[in-house]
């Protein structure tokens, strides 16, 4: 039996090499969307680059002062990324925020940025405002230093990071295209074109079969992770501890996700009768999954109730659970809710799949 479980592993690394379709979902698609959701969004926790430029009468008093004033807060604010350039440079209206300073307090600042532009330049543009008011507070002989202090009520938890969110998140989503899709359509096309009676005739048990099936695409996940994460690490910078302990302790994690995605796609496919009718049933699954999950779209901004409904969802217990053990260095027992809900998961999915799965179209 064991001969027979490692000729069928065999079978399943050999056609996923060999199918172009495959390795661009697994290798090259996830490097291709974290590429394109950097671009976008960025590595940190800011709006992005603003490029700053100053003009008007920057050689009075005021002027100097009002400059310094925007030029620190704007540096201070972590919500952009300013660069500061000459009057003159060429730069996209988009990104670009122009300062006409006043001569004195009686007259206005001016401030020039495309009002349909990046969220970054608008946020830049408020920074400006209060800065300009608490300079001008200044010059009048009203100190503002005491009047408000800024704290961190949650000192010890990570500023957001775009780039690790992202990393982790199309790490699970590379997962999930490779454990329901892939996995679904292959048992479903199997049974659709009877090549299972192959199957029955050796004889092979059920078990082994998807024993099989599941260890060759751990197997197919395990370098779909690696690439992913390499390419993130060294290819864009992205801070993944991979050469750490919270990294190895992160391992254990990836396996249990890996497997209990793996067991609900064979669940989806277990009676499946049709390569068109697993398709449909990993559609109605996997989109939800993707946009509840805490994936690539930060739920942070939910309701409450919207929130305590996702911890229920297993894709998103995996999310939270890698991130704080991979990310935050955390320890296991601070995940021992969610590390249980993905134990049970794969335990219930495994046991129903295996009950329901049929050789032949029911």
């Amino acid at each position: 039996m064991a001969k027979v479980f490692a000729m069928l592993v065999r079978n399943e690394l050999l056609g996923f090499m060999r199918s172009r379709s495959s390795l661009f979902w697994a290798l090259v698609f996830p490097v291709f969307l974290l590429t394109v959701m950097l671009f976008a969004f960025g590595h940190s926790s800011s709006l992005g680059q603003v490029d700053v430029a100053f003009a008007g009468a920057p050689d009075t008093t005021y002027a100097q002062a009002c400059r310094r004033e925007i030029e620190t807060k704007l540096s201070q604010s972590g919500t952009v990324q300013p660069r500061f350039v000459a009057a003159g440079a060429t730069a996209s209206s988009a990104e670009r925020l122009t300062v006409v300073l006043a001569a004195t307090d009686g007259q206005p600042t001016r401030v020039r940025y495309d009002f349909n532009g990046s969220l970054g330049v608008r946020a830049a543009s408020r920074i400006v405002e209060m800065a300009l008011a608490r300079c001008t507070a200044e010059q009048r002989g009203i100190h503002t230093g005491e009047l408000v202090r800024f704290e961190n009520s949650l000192p010890a938890q990570r500023p957001f990071d775009y780039g690790t969110f992202f990393a982790t998140g199309i790490l699970i989503m590379s997962f999930m295209a490779i454990g329901l899709n892939s996995t679904a359509a292959s048992i479903a096309t199997l049974r659709e074109r009877n090549t299972f009676k192959l199957y029955v005739c050796f004889p092979v048990s059920r078990m082994v079969f998807l024993g099989a099936l599941i260890a060759a695409r751990m197997v197919m996940m395990a370098l779909s992770a690696l690439v992913l994460l390499l390419v993130a690490r060294f290819g864009f910078g992205i801070a993944l501890p991979l050469w750490s302990a919270a990294a190895l302790r992160a391992v254990p994690v990836v396996l249990l996700g890996a497997a209990m995605i793996l067991s609900f796609g064979v669940l989806l496919a277990s009676r499946a009768q049709s390569l068109a009718a697993a398709e449909l049933a990993c559609n109605v699954t996997y989109y939800p999954l993707l946009f509840f999950s805490d994936l690539t779209i930060p739920m942070n901004g939910a309701p409450s109730w919207l929130k305590d409904g996702l911890k229920l969802i297993p894709t998103n217990q995996f999310a939270v659970t890698l991130r704080g053990v991979l990310i935050d260095g955390a320890q296991y027992s601070h995940f021992a809710i969610p590390l249980a809900g993905m134990a049970l998961s794969t335990l219930v999915f495994l046991l129903i799949a295996s009950r329901a799965f049929r050789w032949h179209q029911v």
